[in-house]
C-alpha cells in the first residue's frame, strides 16, 4: 500500500534549497541479510518461497532467492511428513492440499539455521457481495470497494482480503469478527477520489481495469502477523514474528475464494 511522504517547506526555505546544493551524510547501521519465508497451504496445494533480504547498499536487481533449503511439512493428525520439491528459483512446492480444521507445521533448514511455524486451516469463507460505491465526504466524492462477508458461525474468525488490479496488488486488509460475531461483516477499501479518476491519476481505477478479489479465511496467528503489518507504519514497530529462529515472513494454511471483475464506472452505485 502506498504511503506518500509529505514535506511542508516555507517559500524562503524552498528558495534556499533551489539555489544551492550540499551533500548530507546518512548515518545508518548496516544490518546483515535475513531469511524470508512466504509459505502457504490452500485447498489447491502447497507453496513456499525462501529468499534473503537485500542490503541498502546493494544496487543490483538480482533476486536473492535461496535454493538450498530443506522444507518439510508435518501433519500430526494424519502422521504425515513431506519434504517439498525445489521447483524453481527459491520456490518449493507440493500437491498437498489443506483440509479445514487440520493444523500443519513447517520446518525450514538452511545450513545451520532452522525456522519453524504452525497454522490451522479454517473453513471456507462465505462472500455475500462485492460492489463499488461513491461516498461523499464534505465536497469530495470517494470511490470505495464494498465487500460483505457472512461470518462463520460459532467460532472466532479472521479474514484477509486482497484486490489485484491488472495483475498487481492494489488494496488489502485484514478483519476479525470480534464486533459482529455470526453476523455480516463489512470491509471498505478506499480506492480513489472522483477528481483523481477524472484526471487519470495512476493510482485511480480506470475503465476496463481487470480486477481480482481474493478472500481468505485465516487463523489467529496469521491474522496477528498481517494485522501488525497493516498498522506498523503508525505503530512504529516491525511485524509480529510468525516464524521461530529469526526468519521474516509468515506461514498460513487457509481456504481462499477468488472472484474476477472488470471495472466499469457506470456500474458504480451512489450512497
Amino acid at each position: 500500500m502506498k504511503k506518500p511522504f509529505i514535506f511542508f517547506l516555507s517559500s524562503c526555505l524552498v528558495a534556499v534549497l533551489s539555489s544551492c546544493e550540499k551533500e548530507i551524510p546518512m548515518d545508518y547501521h548496516e544490518v546483515g541479510s535475513l531469511y524470508v519465508a512466504e509459505a502457504t497451504i490452500t485447498q489447491s496445494g502447497t507453496k513456499v518461497r525462501v529468499s534473503m533480504t537485500q542490503s541498502v547498499t546493494d544496487n543490483s536487481r538480482t533476486s536473492h532467492t535461496v535454493d538450498d533449503a530443506t522444507v518439510v511439512v508435518y501433519c500430526k493428525k494424519y502422521d504425515y511428513t513431506e519434504t517439498l520439491k525445489h521447483s524453481s528459483k527459491g520456490i518449493y512446492t507440493s500437491t498437498l492440499k489443506g483440509e479445514p480444521g487440520v493444523t500443519y507445521d513447517i520446518d525450514i533448514t538452511v545450513g545451520d539455521r532452522h525456522f519453524t511455524s504452525s497454522s490451522t486451516m479454517q473453513k471456507a469463507p462465505e462472500v455475500n457481495s462485492f460492489r463499488f460505491v461513491w461516498k461523499k465526504m464534505l465536497s469530495e466524492r470517494f470511490l470505495f470497494g464494498d465487500l460483505r462477508i457472512q461470518d462463520t458461525p460459532d467460532q472466532n474468525s479472521y479474514y484477509f482480503m486482497h484486490i489485484y488490479r491488472n495483475g498487481v496488488g492494489y488494496r488489502w486488509a485484514v478483519m476479525s469478527d470480534e464486533k459482529n460475531r455470526n453476523g455480516e461483516l463489512q470491509q471498505l477499501f478506499q480506492c480513489t477520489t472522483e477528481r483523481d479518476m477524472d484526471k487519470g491519476d495512476s493510482d485511480a481505477l480506470q475503465e476496463g481495469d481487470q480486477l481480482q478479489l481474493e478472500v481468505r479465511a485465516i487463523d489467529k496467528l496469521s491474522y496477528d502477523y498481517l494485522y501488525s503489518m497493516q498498522v506498523m507504519d503508525n505503530a512504529g514497530t516491525n511485524p509480529i514474528a510468525n516464524f521461530t529462529g529469526g526468519c521474516l515472513g509468515y506461514f498460513s494454511a487457509y481456504y481462499v475464494l477468488t472472484f474476477k471483475y472488470t471495472f466499469h464506472r457506470d456500474e458504480v452505485e451512489d450512497e
